[in-house]
């Protein structure tokens, strides 16, 4: 099944003097690289030490996770909880640490700063819609932005670019959301399940069905009302 991401940062390789490695090896000392690898996982990491979450990412995916310790230290992680794609479950990993990862080659990612970003791959914080799945194109990615956005705007307490939130949309056949899982939840659960249960009543574009689910995350900005200034000057 396709997997989309919204609004993930993706960053080129940075080589440092000292490195770390989190990653898995089978019985026969040889890692667990395989196509295999590569799909959607059930991920159960907790907020975290972000090292140690990037471990516990390895653990799961057999995938290797290179990164440098001092460029780690003192960065936690909002964890993640759900199924995903490996290179969506590091970014959401990774997401509000200011970091960014690649993949070094076909079973390894290299985590680095986010300004060593190319132009063409850096994503500006917020929640920008960035197709990431072959069958989600940029009026697709462009149609989740807006109609999240303004189910969100409508409720002062859930306006986006204050606060950060991973989640997974299922989009049936006819575009209805079918379901909304959170994979990194915030700090104040009511709210998460608020914004869950108004975005079950989305309505899409029928064919983005093909790439469900459709991951998102939402970041905080500097300006918390940009998001919503848009939609509420169509409604004046």
């Amino acid at each position: 099944m396709a997997r989309s991401v919204l609004a993930l940062v993706a960053c080129m390789a940075l080589l440092v003097s000292s490195w770390s490695a989190a990653q898995v090896r089978t019985t026969a000392g040889q890692p667990k690289g395989s196509e295999g690898t590569h799909a959607p996982t059930r991920f159960d990491i907790d907020a975290q030490a972000l090292a140690t979450a990037l471990r516990a990412f390895s653990e799961s995916t057999g995938i290797a996770v290179l990164f440098d310790d001092d460029l780690v230290a003192d960065k936690r992680s909002q964890g993640l909880h759900g199924m995903a794609a490996p290179r969506d479950a590091l970014r959401i990993l990774l997401a509000g640490t200011g970091l960014g990862a690649h993949f070094s080659s076909m079973n390894a990612f290299t985590v680095t700063a986010s300004s060593q970003a190319p132009e063409d791959e850096g994503v500006t914080p917020g929640h920008d819609a960035v197709p990431a799945g072959d069958l989600l194109d940029e009026r697709s990615a462009r149609a989740v932005q807006v109609a999240v956005e303004r189910a969100l705007c409508a409720h002062e307490d859930m306006r986006p670019g204050g606060f950060r939130l991973a989640m997974q949309l299922w989009i049936g056949n006819d575009g209805g959301v079918t379901d909304v899982a959170a994979l990194a939840a915030t700090d104040d659960p009511r709210r998460d399940d608020r914004i869950l249960a108004t975005l079950r009543s989305l309505r899409l574009p029928a064919d983005i069905h093909r790439s469900s689910p459709v991951t998102v995350l939402l970041t905080p900005s500097v300006d918390a009302g940009d998001a919503c200034r848009g939609h509420r000057a169509k409604e004046g």
